[in-house]
């Protein structure tokens, strides 16, 4: 049984359901499925400023002794997620992770896996996947969504990884390529609310991902 913490916003923004709709109910399936075990699934208090959501986050992580998977059910940027971390303070997020042995991070966030650089260099989840590297988790995975679109449909995702990196690496790569042949199975398949895909690839190599697309 993986050990995993998935976070999620508490309220919703005004005039919409993101969290309830959105982030929670997804966050909980994801959990679901997974048969985590530790603290499940952590309502983060949005309605505080960016250093309280942080100390919150960072609080659940330190509060487990072993966290395999943290995942982040929330609205993101291409310089930060929803949670009050950015480029700036992410170093910080990595070595809280580091020190619970977190080898992976999915951030089911809108632009998180974007960047000014080739593979999204530069972005939050570039960033993230360096700064890990650089606290010891040198075999570290980070999947995020490149563009905006709904929290785990959104077929736009790129995965950064450590390879044994002391420093990181230079951007990460999609794990379906837009267009290729690939690319309609993966989209259907992200939206197919029957099919689990959605919550399973962050587990899965780049390979056995394009076999379950081949075989349908």
């Amino acid at each position: 049984m993986t050990n995993i913490i998935a976070f999620a916003p508490q309220y919703n923004t005004k005039g919409r359901k993101d969290a309830t709709g959105a982030f929670q109910r997804e966050a909980k399936a994801f959990m679901r499925l997974h048969g985590a075990k530790g603290l499940g699934l952590f309502l983060v208090d949005n309605h505080r400023c960016d250093f309280e959501m942080r100390d919150q986050v960072l609080y659940a992580i330190r509060s487990e002794p072993f966290i395999d998977t943290v995942a982040f059910f929330c609205h993101g940027l291409s310089k930060s997620i929803q949670f009050g971390f950015d480029t700036l303070n992410v170093d910080v997020l990595a070595k809280t992770l580091e020190e619970r042995e977190t080898s992976r991070v999915v951030l089911y966030a809108c632009n998180a896996a974007g960047g000014p650089g080739v593979g999204g260099d530069g972005g939050f989840a570039d960033l993230l996947r360096d700064a890990m590297c650089r606290a010891g988790a040198i075999s570290c995975q980070v999947d995020a969504h490149t563009t905006a679109g709904h929290t785990t449909r959104n077929p736009y995702v790129r995965r950064f990884e450590g390879r044994l990196s002391p420093v990181g690496g230079v951007g990460g790569y999609y794990l379906v390529e837009p267009k290729s042949k690939l690319w309609r199975p993966w989209v259907r398949a992200m939206k197919d609310d029957k099919n689990t895909l959605r919550y399973e690839f962050p587990f899965m190599q780049v390979g056995q991902i394009h076999e379950r697309l081949v075989k349908g």
